[in-house]
């Protein structure tokens, strides 16, 4: 009994650290940066309490999904849920349960139903983001810090609002990124149009 409280609570500040590690790397940026950051240090810090909260409700209110590896990410409201379950109705119940957390925008739920990825798996998914991320970082043609990325099991996944030459961009240099699968895009587009007067 003392174990699996252990776990939970192990879990929790787990999943407590990747978040706030993920906003100090959201924070560190450069003075030109933070002055054009589209989303802002309220909405980071709005959406990291949005996965935090929905961390807790899947893996510490309940049980159900100790079996599973479902990675959580928002992104402007926006929640990510990809990962594997091994049970069909966790996929759905996990949706159910994530919506109950307020200022969610929208959900998609992209969980496969499948055997969790092993550790060896998440590492190297680890390494496909910080790799992803650095090519982002690097380019001239992509505002990194309008883009959040997530690896699960060598599907990358993009988040944020770019307008659309930065949103192939952005893929472009995911798809070309050693290690990865597949590229999914979960992008709000803006168009910037002139109007004569």
């Amino acid at each position: 009994m003392q174990i699996k409280t252990i776990g939970r609570v192990h879990m929790g500040l787990t999943a407590f650290t990747i978040i706030f590690l993920q906003g100090c790397v959201d924070v560190a940026t450069t003075g030109a940066q933070a002055i054009y950051n589209r989303h802002s240090i309220t909405k980071n810090v709005s959406d990291q309490y949005i996965t935090l909260q929905a961390y807790k409700a899947l893996y510490i209110k309940t049980d159900q999904f100790k079996n599973t590896n479902i990675a959580i990410s928002t992104y402007n409201g926006e929640v990510l849920l990809a990962g594997q379950v091994p049970l069909s109705w966790q996929k759905n119940k996990a949706e159910q349960i994530v919506k109950q957390v307020p200022e969610i925008k929208s959900i998609y739920n992209l969980v496969k139903v499948k055997s969790p990825s092993s550790s060896l798996t998440r590492i190297s998914d680890a390494w496909i983001t910080a790799k992803v991320k650095a090519k982002l970082m690097a380019s001239d043609d992509v505002d990194a810090t309008q883009i959040k990325v997530v690896t699960e099991n060598g599907t990358v996944y993009l988040m944020g609002v770019l307008m659309p030459a930065q949103a192939t961009a952005a893929v472009d240099l995911a798809s070309n990124t050693d290690g990865v699968q597949s590229v999914v895009k979960i992008f709000s587009y803006m168009n910037i149009t002139k109007t004569l007067t």
